[in-house]
C-alpha cells in the first residue's frame, strides 16, 4: 500500500512563505542554536533558526512545511521520511535543470550557484545528488565544454 504524497503548489518562483501561509493552523516560531528548522505536529509550530541567511531560510522552511504536509512519521522511519522531504524539497526549489546548469555553468563554486539559485548549498547538493539519469546527462553535456 502506497501513501499518497501530498504536492506543493506549482509556482514559476517557488515561494515557501506563501506555501506556510496556506497552513493555517501551524504557527512559525524562532529559536537560537541548534537544528536550523523543526517541525512539532503536536504542538502545531515550525520553528526556524535566528541568524539564517535568507537562502537557508526559505531552503528550510519548505522543507518544514513538507513535514507538516506530510504528517508525522513512525520513529522507525525518520531517516527515510528525512530522505524524501529533502529530496523532494529540493526538487520543489529547484526543478529545471537547465536553470542549475546555467547557474553551475557560470558560477566559480558551488556556493555561488546556490546563492544563485536562491537556496542554501545542501538543497543543491541533494539536488545533484539525485539526479535523473536525462538531468544528468544534461549537465554532463552542458558543463563537459567549459
Amino acid at each position: 500500500m502506497s501513501v499518497a504524497t501530498p504536492s506543493l503548489p506549482a509556482m514559476s518562483f517557488p515561494h515557501p512563505w506563501r506555501v506556510l501561509g496556506s497552513l493555517t493552523h501551524i504557527d512559525l516560531v524562532w529559536h537560537d542554536g541548534g537544528d536550523m528548522g523543526e517541525t512539532d505536529h503536536e504542538a502545531g509550530t515550525i520553528s526556524l533558526r535566528r541568524g539564517m541567511t535568507w537562502a537557508q531560510r526559505r531552503s528550510t522552511l519548505i522543507h518544514e512545511c513538507l513535514h507538516v504536509l506530510r504528517g508525522p512519521s513512525l520513529d522507525t522511519l525518520e531517516d527515510r521520511e528525512e530522505l524524501r522531504v529533502e529530496k523532494e524539497s529540493a526538487r520543489w526549489l529547484l526543478p529545471d535543470v537547465r536553470v542549475i546548469g546555467e547557474a553551475l555553468a557560470w558560477s566559480h563554486s558551488r556556493a555561488e550557484a546556490a546563492d544563485e539559485l536562491h537556496v542554501d548549498e545542501r538543497t543543491l547538493a541533494i539536488r545533484l545528488r539525485y539526479l535523473h539519469p536525462s538531468e544528468r546527462g544534461y549537465l554532463h553535456e552542458r558543463l563537459e565544454h567549459l
